[in-house]
């Protein structure tokens, strides 16, 4: 993480949904949340109780694989979170957070790295192909919120597609170093740098999920 905070720029704030808790990451101004991982056939509420613990004064919530339930939707808000952003509505237009009866708001994620160059595996006639500049051009030219969901190893490795991924991965695990790794062409990091640049120009900087619902709820009320 702290390789990935001396390398990779982020215009304006963002929130990191963490397994672990990282001093490096508390020394910056982004928004912390908890990010379990829930196994099947796991004691949910142990992961659930532990990363509370871990993170108290979290607002929001995104689990690994984006699992999610009503019932854990009920659990989220008896535990003080605000929101949760779990569900997607990849390259959709108009996109605004939504208030459930569980009383969770839900941020729906525009754009995700992994869900963008897997697309071809599920889906070889997506409709604009992975890392597609309409991706961004359609996010700064509307009025919705739109969260780009970005793993740092990805952007670290410039991972182009999940085979080139799952080739280093155990060489990144086995403690090789990642500047040897990385992809040399178009991939994850190649397309965050256009994103931000896009932004640059534009003047529109990244905000956190929480300082996003709390516009959100003032235009609301």
């Amino acid at each position: 993480m702290a390789e990935f905070l001396s390398k990779v720029d982020v215009f304006g704030t963002g929130t990191f949904f963490c397994t672990q808790e990282y001093t490096c990451l508390q020394k910056k101004q982004h928004e912390i949340a908890p990010h379990p991982v829930l196994e099947a056939g796991a004691d949910w509420h142990d992961e659930l109780n532990a990363m509370r613990e871990m993170f108290p004064e979290a607002q929001g919530w995104r689990s690994h694989s984006c699992v999610f339930s009503h019932l854990l939707a009920e659990w989220l808000a008896d535990h003080d979170y605000r929101y949760v952003s779990t569900n997607d509505q990849f390259g959709q237009k108009g996109i605004q957070p939504v208030r459930h009866p569980w009383g969770i708001w839900h941020f729906p994620i525009y754009y995700m790295d992994n869900m963008d160059f897997s697309s071809g595996c599920f889906w070889q006639d997506q409709g604009d192909g992975p890392f597609s500049e309409a991706m961004i051009e359609r996010a700064l030219d509307d009025d919705g919120i739109y969260v780009f969901d970005f793993h740092p190893i990805h952007l670290l490795l410039n991972t182009p597609n999940r085979d080139y991924y799952f080739s280093v991965r155990d060489r990144f695990k086995a403690g090789e170093d990642i500047r040897k790794l990385a992809f040399d062409g178009t991939g994850t990091l190649d397309f965050f740098i256009r994103l931000q640049e896009a932004m640059r120009r534009s003047g529109q900087k990244s905000f956190s999920l929480g300082q996003a619902l709390d516009a959100h709820e003032q235009d609301v009320s």
